[in-house]
């Protein structure tokens, strides 16, 4: 059994990776700006919670100190992206590194490496400085979870529609896929400050996905199809976010959509 940090532990995909870690044995420490309390949907029973501050450093070596592998799930938006991405980032592996870490895993998205998407940019620039790192790293890049795609479909709720990116094709993802590769990755799998790509079990056009949606849920919303512009548009038209030569044979969208997630 070797002990686990989870930074950023109280998101979607660090609760997936704290539990699988859990699963596999490990002595999991969940690393977060706030503990969650053990009646919410963000704790995961097993787990060990600490306080820290990526972009300040606050609570860093309590979190660090007796650890053997970070697995950094950290995530911001907007104009806090890039100081958790470069600065906490930074701040996490040299703290790691001074406390004896022996490996690093981060989580980041396929395609973030080819996007002049902002939110792209920040992760790419995250993988640098962990893979410049003095850490055994791995990073971990996963096209778009189920979860992210049919947040994308539900922005249309307000206008009673579904909306559907056109031009657009995904490889959605379980979590809990991601999540046993993250593991994998801490446990030794993938090269030295190597890069690991994967993706959904089917790739699949946005509308196809949107019509999946709509049946599982019985919506009587229609799909509108809607050109996503900018650089994130264009990323996703180019097919920058599919890896189908890395699928795993894992939980496709309409498997996850019939589980009543």
């Amino acid at each position: 059994m070797s002990r686990v940090l989870v930074v950023g532990g109280t998101g979607l995909a660090g609760r997936a990776v704290a539990a699988e870690a859990i699963e596999r044995g490990h002595d999991v420490v969940v690393a977060a700006r706030r503990v969650p309390d053990d009646d919410s949907a963000q704790y995961v029973t097993g787990a060990t919670y600490v306080t820290a501050d990526l972009v300040t450093g606050d609570g860093l070596e309590e979190a660090v100190d007796g650890a053997e592998v970070v697995i950094d799930t950290s995530n911001a938006m907007g104009k806090q992206a890039s100081h958790v991405f470069t600065t906490g980032a930074r701040n996490l592996v040299h703290t790691a590194a001074r406390f004896g870490v022996s490996r690093a895993v981060l989580l980041s998205i396929v395609g973030a490496d080819r996007s002049a998407y902002p939110y792209y940019r920040a992760k790419a620039a995250q993988e640098r400085v962990y893979l410049d790192s003095a850490l055994d790293t791995r990073v971990v890049r996963a096209t778009q979870f189920h979860d992210f795609v049919t947040a994308i479909f539900d922005r249309g709720r307000p206008f009673g529609a579904l909306l559907s990116p056109t031009g657009t094709r995904f490889q959605p993802i379980a979590i809990a896929d991601v999540a046993a590769v993250l593991m994998d990755a801490a446990e030794g799998a993938g090269e030295p400050d190597g890069i690991i790509q994967v993706g959904g079990p089917r790739v699949e056009s946005a509308r196809a996905l949107a019509e999946q949606r709509k049946k599982a849920t019985g919506s009587r919303r229609y799909i509108l199809p809607i050109r996503l512009g900018g650089a994130l548009g264009s990323t996703w038209r180019a097919g920058r976010n599919l890896v189908p030569e890395h699928a795993v044979d894992g939980v496709g969208y309409g498997a996850w959509l019939d589980s009543g997630a």
